[in-house]
């Protein structure tokens, strides 16, 4: 479908440069856009999520503000943004970009002044010197054919009363008509990234359904629900942070002020509902039962809007007219790749290699039964009962600088209390603590990965033990470069180089292995019972490994429990340990630096299970 454009005015407003005095010539040196001319083409990127282009804008009444928060011109105009932008609402959006200060550093001077208007980050940043290369603050007025009407600098900054009335004259007055708006779709999905150009994630990206709930921003009640099919892509890259964009077919909708959720490719949701929290507490289901996704459904995964990007949607200035609605999806799931930096890891011991290791198979273990539809947080700062989740207190997205805690369906049953951990295979898909040697996938060769789709995975900071969060099992293949073996006609050790003639079972002690613990304790002088059958953790109490002959190999295993941000502190971070929804994980196996196990003992108790981050090293 050709992509719809509202046809009303424009206003744009944009200040920039530093703050100058009044005396201050290079006025009268700075190359500006004035009145009349046409507007730069821009692209911005909104601290909420939206974006917004030149292009995109057109025939749409808003405004966009380059600024310094350390400008004291540029101080008063914010305030007088921040009026327009209460009285105008969604009918003139105020788009802030500052000129050269962090989102961080934005965000903190917007709490500290008590501004609620979005700002932007500009994806382009030459495209500041596109309107002037000095002076702040400076501010455009665009009317809707993408040209200059006003401008003002800080001489005199731009005031409220003037720009009401400017508005007022444009846009007409901003109490919205009622009627019905015609509303198109504008369908986001993220870029991978340049590097990422494996043929297998292309359906990731598919939407073959598309759901719009809306419910009464006021009141909380359902309104109405659409579904659509048959949508349309984008033949030319809306934005390049973007790998699609599709555009829906228009519906007709009441206007109104709409709190709007989306989900794509999902055929869970309830039949009906009376309330927005009922709809919140019956969306999220069990679709991905086993936790784990090799591929993509043929029809596309699921996706949703973030929860709290479309509130508070007013319709109501584009009563009778044509609306698009822009929006970014993205996957409940995360996905993971995992890869090999070599396919064959030497083991030394002061320069002298004693043992190659070859990582076979692998296996992701601790993976969710379920999923938040809507991604959940929490603010904690001491281990306490579930929530209720509430619009939008507890819907977020990850701030890094914020003290949320992004959870996952099964958080709060993840307790410290050694008994609860009997619950974790009802929530868990192979569970750690029912490890089977069964469900491995083959390790590719250097250079290729494997991959998998998996539900997103948290831990609150005390329960971070092992067996809580997701892991990764490593079976590799051990290749001693020789064996001790007991020479009983010599009475003595012989070092064998061939393997057909080495044990079933061999022993690490000191760097070298052995075939018997007979071997071991002549070498070590220890007395080790040679007719009992030692476990890891036994053997380990006087420095010894083992690894046992299965299958043509030398077996032995590694884990590694998966964490999404390491925390040095004793106080808990966003995230600290975990997998996270939408997130692009790649892992690759660097070193391995010892022997791991003979077996996988589950012993998820212990905050340092063995060889844990120490003989196998992943960036």
């Amino acid at each position: 479908m050709k992509a719809l454009r509202l046809q009303s005015t424009f206003l744009v407003i944009f200040i920039l440069m530093s703050c100058v005095n009044d005396n201050d010539e290079a006025d009268t040196a700075v190359s500006m856009v004035g009145v009349g001319d046409p507007v730069p083409a821009f692209s911005l990127f909104g601290s909420d999520g939206s974006s917004a282009s030149s292009s995109s804008l057109m025939g749409q009444t808003y405004i966009l503000n380059f600024f310094d928060t350390s400008c004291s011109d540029c101080q008063k105009e914010l305030q007088v943004l921040q009026r327009i932008h209460s009285k105008y609402g969604a009918k003139v959006p105020v788009l802030n970009v500052p000129r050269s200060q962090t989102k961080q550093e934005v965000s903190s001077y917007w709490q500290q002044t008590g501004l609620s208007m979005p700002f932007h980050e500009s994806g382009d940043q030459r495209l500041y010197y596109k309107f002037a290369t000095k002076i702040i603050p400076r501010t455009y007025v665009v009317d809707g054919s993408g040209k200059v009407v006003a401008a003002f600098s800080d001489k005199p900054v731009a005031d409220f009363d003037t720009l009401d009335a400017l508005l007022q004259q444009m846009v007409g007055d901003a109490v919205p008509a009622d009627g019905e708006v015609r509303l198109s779709f504008r369908i986001r999905v993220p870029s991978l990234g340049s590097d990422i150009e494996e043929y297998y994630f292309h359906n990731e990206y598919i939407i073959s359904r598309l759901e719009v709930w809306f419910f009464d921003a006021d009141t909380k009640k359902y309104v109405t629900k659409g579904i659509l099919t048959g949508l349309t892509k984008e033949e030319t890259l809306y934005d390049a942070k973007y790998d699609i964009t599709y555009l829906c077919e228009d519906i007709g909708i009441k206007t109104g002020l709409y709190d709007i959720f989306i989900i794509a490719n999902y055929d869970h949701s309830p039949e009906k509902v009376e309330e927005e929290s009922e709809f919140l507490d019956l969306i999220d289901d069990k679709t991905y039962r086993t936790g784990i996704e090799a591929n993509m459904p043929y029809n596309g995964p699921v996706m949703t809007n973030r929860a709290t990007s479309l509130l508070a949607v007013d319709l109501r200035p584009w009563a009778n007219k044509h609306y698009v609605l822009e929006m970014e999806l993205e996957r409940v799931m995360a996905k993971l790749q995992i890869g090999v930096l070599k396919n064959s890891f030497a083991l030394k011991h002061n320069e002298r290699k004693y043992a190659e290791i070859n990582i076979t198979n692998y296996k992701l273990v601790n993976m969710n039964r379920c999923y938040y539809l809507f991604q959940h947080k929490d603010v904690m700062s001491e281990f306490k009962e579930k929530p209720v989740f509430t619009m939008p207190d507890n819907f977020t997205e990850y701030v890094d600088d914020g003290d949320e805690y992004v959870v996952d369906p099964h958080f709060y049953v993840k307790t410290t209390n050694s008994s609860d951990l009997v619950k974790c295979g009802s929530y868990y898909n192979s569970w750690f603590g029912d490890f089977t040697t069964e469900g491995f996938a083959s390790m590719p060769s250097a250079e290729n990965y494997g991959y998998a789709y998996i539900l997103e995975n948290t831990s609150f900071k005390t329960c971070q033990k092992n067996g809580y969060s997701p892991g990764i099992v490593f079976k590799a293949a051990v290749n001693p470069v020789f064996v001790y073996l007991y020479d009983s006609s010599r009475m003595d050790l012989k070092d064998e180089y061939r393997p057909e003639y080495w044990p079933r079972t061999l022993y690490l002690y000191k760097y070298n292995f052995y075939g018997s613990l007979h071997a071991v304790n002549i070498a070590s002088g220890l007395s080790l019972d040679e007719l009992v059958t030692y476990t890891d953790a036994q053997l380990k109490t006087y420095g010894i490994k083992q690894c046992k002959f299965n299958m043509g190999a030398y077996e032995t295993y590694y884990t590694y429990w998966i964490r999404h941000r390491l925390s040095i502190s004793d106080t808990m971070g966003p995230m600290v340990y975990g997998i996270v929804r939408n997130t692009y994980y790649k892992m690759l196996v660097t070193d391995i630096s010892g022997l791991g196990n003979s077996v996988i003992t589950p012993d998820i108790a212990r905050d340092n299970y063995p060889n844990t981050y120490t003989d196998i090293v992943i960036n």
